[in-house]
């Protein structure tokens, strides 16, 4: 199980997402022990401004955060995935992840009221 809402070690470098034109984007690097869930929570922490240790960010009420990070794993004969994405929003923001590592997250206020809102 991910170490989901319970903190991160502050000594593992933190996935930092970088503000654009149209939102955000941080790169999940599979390479790394950091689960594409957790670089989702650090990064919404950040747009966010909150501490995740203190306000839990409802990731698993959207997704479960298992299968979030067994979608783009190595396959089981050890292949990359390569294509593939996952969609959904959480709270006000929607979140494009895609097997290439790159993460888009903007904001949706028409989405107002659907899903958890921190």
């Amino acid at each position: 199980m991910s170490r989901v809402n319970t903190g991160f070690d502050e000594n593992d470098p933190k996935p930092t997402p970088v503000a654009n034109e149209t939102g955000y984007h941080v790169y999940h690097d599979a390479t790394t022990d950091w689960e594409l869930s957790e670089t989702l929570l650090s990064a919404i922490a950040v747009i966010r401004n909150i501490d995740p240790t203190k306000t839990p960010i409802p990731l698993t009420n959207t997704v479960d955060s298992d299968a979030l990070d067994a979608l783009f794993a190595d396959t089981h004969d050890g292949r990359k995935r390569r294509q593939g994405h996952i969609v959904f929003a959480i709270s006000g923001l929607e979140v494009f992840a895609h097997a290439n590592g790159h993460v888009f997250i903007r904001e949706q206020p028409e989405l107002a009221g659907v899903g958890d809102v921190l």
